[in-house]
């Protein structure tokens, strides 16, 4: 076995699986109200799509001494298709709450402070953990000064890690930390930062030109400093898409899940025909998977699951501390001279033995810090809205 065979993954997503059954036995984390079971579900196979795709990309990087695009496509795959779908699920998420506002006032000051604590919190944790590897390894003090250690510092608190095209030392080595991941959360940034004016052609109760203006500045902002990939885009289209047919039709009830399943199969087969999700054809088959997810596709119930649910719950942990736990264990574990001469089979119980600690991490930063920062948000959502009624 090697890390590019198929078994690899499976054995991944099982090991998981039952790691999360052992934690769930014990400590209950129930979702949110108000969201979709299924994509509750595919949450739990995208974050650890992810880490497949980057352990993979590791194991080719050692063989081969530098970094280039993975020569499996299910594996490269595994990292372009599932952000697309956690893009669409963002997408789907937030036009449906337009959608379902009706006559009401959309209010954009909670949706703000629950999107910032929401996401903050966990990315700035994996920021601190960044800055400690990079103490750790003697990048910083001694061989950077502190203006370009601030200045990079200041780029990470903007989810800027991924852009080191002009890099200095501690971006460029920060980036191999956590892979970059970050860049997707400023897609994420984007979306939400656009809703304002998007939920013009939505809503009957229009946003305030406050938000509108906000809405237009930061999309200028972001045009000017990130170089934008127009299928990220078609991604948060796809999700809308979705939204609108869940909403005005009921195709939902008319197509039986065991056909929708056979279809989502169909389109994943085809998928895997693609080395890139960059791709019009590829993006519309994954937009098609996700319809049917969306609808209520379940795979006869296996995306309701309980476990996966809950894998589903602490993905955003598990999406952004994957790369760093790969990397403390690559470079404290074993040393990175030594992953060179690794087996292929040396390799895969490596990843296989990273996978359950993994899992626990995730559990443990949505505990610790995912949660609390929810439940914060919810409070002080509540004590606006007590003052805004007196």
């Amino acid at each position: 076995m090697n890390p590019l065979n198929p078994f690899f993954a499976v054995i991944i997503f099982l090991i998981a699986f039952l790691t999360g059954y052992i934690i769930k036995l014990k400590y209950k984390i129930n979702p949110q109200n108000g969201r979709y079971e299924t994509i509750d579900g595919v949450r739990g196979f995208l974050a650890l799509g992810v880490f497949i795709h980057h352990s993979s990309a590791w194991y080719q990087s050692f063989q081969l001494g530098f970094w280039e695009p993975l020569k499996s496509n299910l594996y490269e795959q595994f990292g372009k298709t599932t952000v697309s779908l956690f893009f669409m699920i963002t997408s789907f998420l937030f036009i449906s709450k337009l959608l379902n506002t009706g006559n009401k006032e959309f209010n954009w000051r909670n949706f703000f402070i629950s999107r910032i604590f929401r996401l903050a919190p966990m990315y700035y944790f994996s920021v601190w953990l960044i800055i400690i590897i990079l103490i750790c390894i003697g990048l910083w003090p001694e061989k950077i000064g502190m203006s370009e250690f601030l200045g990079s510092v200041i780029n990470w608190c903007f989810f800027r890690i991924h852009l080191i095209h002009n890099s200095s030392s501690t971006e460029a080595a920060s980036f191999f930390i956590n892979l970059g991941v970050d860049w997707s959360l400023s897609y994420e940034w984007l979306f939400y930062f656009s809703l304002p004016l998007i939920s013009i052609l939505i809503l009957k109760i229009k946003p305030k030109i406050g938000f509108i203006i906000l809405s237009v500045i930061f999309i200028v902002i972001f045009y000017e400093i990130h170089d934008v990939v127009v299928y990220h885009i078609y991604s948060f289209i796809g999700g809308a898409v979705a939204a609108f047919l869940l909403k005005f039709t009921s195709l939902y009830k008319k197509i039986k899940d065991i056909y929708s399943s056979i279809i989502i199969l169909i389109c994943l087969f085809l998928i895997v025909q693609f080395n890139t999700a960059y791709n019009i054809y590829c993006q519309l088959l994954i937009s098609i998977v996700f319809t049917f997810l969306a609808l209520g596709a379940s795979f006869l119930g296996l995306l309701k699951n309980s476990t996966l649910k809950f894998l589903g719950e602490i993905s955003y942990s598990t999406y952004l501390l994957h790369a760093i736990l790969l990397f403390t264990v690559f470079r404290f574990g074993f040393g990175l001279d030594r992953m060179y001469y690794m087996t292929p089979l040396q390799y895969c119980f490596i990843i296989f033995s990273i996978t359950p600690i993994l899992v626990l991490v995730s559990f443990l930063g949505f505990k610790f810090i995912e949660k609390p920062s929810i439940d914060k948000a919810k409070t002080i959502v509540r004590k606006l809205d007590a003052k805004s009624v007196r």
